[in-house]
């Protein structure tokens, strides 16, 4: 994560929140940027094994409004479920619409150290844009 070109994501200051700023040569590789983020946020993405696998389906009405609920997604799983995920396998990506693949297990106390408790991504500064080198965007989270 040192230079612009192999740099996946930079966590940005933003009063009383978490702001990060993601990078990806492709649509598909900053939604997979975008989920490590948020791992990063919670704990350590090291210690989540992959032990099971859940196929996610998210539509929405923009590409913004769809990373916000992507991420979410992930949000709610972790609180509903403890459900902790370490790799995001991308099958179909359009302005709408994201199917996925995601990887990884069930929280457990002692072993997953949670750093922070993430309420949601928020719509608040969020931006998606395509630029000479590749895709960026900007994601609060609401701790």
């Amino acid at each position: 994560m040192t230079t612009r070109g192999s740099r996946k994501f930079k966590f940005i200051d933003h009063t009383g929140d978490m702001g990060v700023k993601v990078f990806g040569e492709n649509v598909q590789a900053l939604f997979q940027h975008a989920a490590e983020a948020l791992v990063h946020i919670i704990t350590d993405p090291k210690a989540i094994r992959e032990k099971e696998s859940r196929k996610i389906s998210i539509r929405a009405n923009s590409r913004e409004e769809l990373l916000v609920r992507w991420l979410n997604e992930f949000v709610y799983l972790f609180d509903t479920h403890g459900s902790l995920f370490r790799r995001f396998e991308i099958l179909d990506l359009d302005d709408s619409s994201i199917e996925a693949i995601v990887h990884g297990e069930t929280y457990e106390e002692g072993r997953h150290t949670i750093h922070r408790t993430v309420k949601g991504a928020t719509y608040h500064q969020l931006q998606v844009t395509r630029g000479k080198e590749g895709w960026e965007a900007q994601v609060i989270f609401d701790l």
